[in-house]
């Protein structure tokens, strides 16, 4: 009796050794599959990280090979024909002037709020070119402020009396209207919405007189592909100078389609606001890129013409494939580039693409939406 308590009290004593070792077993095996669990979500928050990272294409602008208007590389057939003049032209938007040429083929193009309530346009030409761009109208007083930071050439049909000797006073040259190639009237529009001009014999003609010739041209703002702290929901946006004049900018894939309604306009409906070319093929003004800069209006001392203060600080909108972000622009001087800046005070990043740029007073209005 006393063997078989002994066998029994040893057979319990192992089972209970047994049933610790396999409970040690489990929590070890436990324990090692939490550790992995943790392991595996820390790598896989690390690559998610780094996945999000690597979406962001590293951006360096090369003042070489790469347009300052709009940030994107040029061809080879472009780059190697530099240094080459920097030319505005003054561009109607009157509804006789409508559609204009040239506007679709410029480098940029900033929209200037001019007398009436209506605006014109400054068209850039660097790297590009076109042999028909008009109608050339005369210059205001806020376009030598935008066209000084980059060295360029104003090409007007005129301006009021004593406003070009003050652009020029400025440090910006002016060529005003000038014979046939180089600038020509057309006659299937009337007086003054009829001045075109081809900008490779508008290079030429300054050329030979020997105009002042700035090659360091600066790009417009910075430039990058960092658009992370951008939000959704401006596929539409409507931005008003004046109660004379709304541009509305609708998306169509990657790119905005423009609309315009005016005081002009039939019914003041919204109408497409579309470019011809010279021999007669039309179609809608697009730009990816829309960035809108507000400033103070005032009149202009010696003419008495509105004009948009862009030096100092002020508000700004910029979009982009149906994105957005809101900050400031400012400049110490009209020799300066644009800086803009968010809300934390980072440099904005605007992408390489073609720019409009809305140059319009703090009066006016900006709205968007994802429809």
């Amino acid at each position: 009796m006393k063997k078989l308590g002994l066998i029994l009290l040893t057979l319990f004593l192992v089972l209970c050794s047994a049933s610790n070792e396999t409970t040690e077993t489990l929590d070890t095996t436990t324990s090692t599959s939490v550790a992995q669990a943790e392991q595996e979500t820390t790598e896989n928050s690390i690559n998610d990280n780094n996945a999000e990272k690597e979406i962001i294409e590293s951006y360096i602008y090369d003042s070489e090979k790469m347009s300052p208007f709009t940030g994107l590389e040029i061809s080879p057939e472009l780059w190697l024909k530099r240094p080459r003049r920097v030319l505005a032209f003054k561009i109607d938007n009157n509804l006789n002037a409508r559609p204009q040429s040239g506007l679709q083929q410029a480098d940029s193009v900033m929209e200037i709020l001019v007398e009436g309530g209506m605006t014109r346009f400054l068209a850039f030409f660097m790297d590009s070119s076109s042999s028909y761009v008009g109608p050339v109208r005369s210059a205001r007083p806020t376009d030598p402020t935008l066209i000084r930071p980059y060295g360029g050439i104003l090409v007007v049909s005129g301006a009021t009396d004593g406003l070009i000797p003050t652009i020029r006073e400025l440090g910006v040259p002016v060529l005003e209207e000038v014979s046939s190639p180089t600038m020509f009237r057309i006659g299937s529009r009337k007086a003054p919405h009829n001045l075109y001009a081809d900008t490779e014999l508008v290079r030429e003609y300054v050329e030979k007189r020997g105009f002042l010739f700035n090659q360091d041209v600066k790009p417009l703002y910075s430039f990058g592909n960092d658009q992370t702290s951008w939000q959704d929901g401006a596929n539409r946006v409507t931005i008003k100078y004046s109660e004379f004049t709304t541009i509305i900018w609708k998306k169509d894939n990657e790119q905005y389609n423009r609309f315009i309604v005016d005081a002009y306009s039939p019914d003041n409906d919204a109408v497409a606001h579309n470019f011809i070319t010279r021999d007669g093929y039309t179609d809608i003004i697009k730009s990816p890129t829309i960035v809108v800069i507000q400033g103070p209006l005032y009149n202009d001392e010696k003419t008495t013409l509105p004009s948009v203060l862009t030096v100092g600080v002020g508000p700004l909108t910029i979009f982009h494939n149906g994105k957005y972000i809101e900050g400031t622009w400012r400049r110490n001087d009209i020799a300066n580039q644009f800086e803009f800046l968010d809300s934390n005070q980072n440099i904005i990043e605007v992408p390489p693409s073609k720019q409009w740029i809305h140059v319009m007073p703090l009066d006016g209005s900006i709205s968007w939406d994802k429809d």
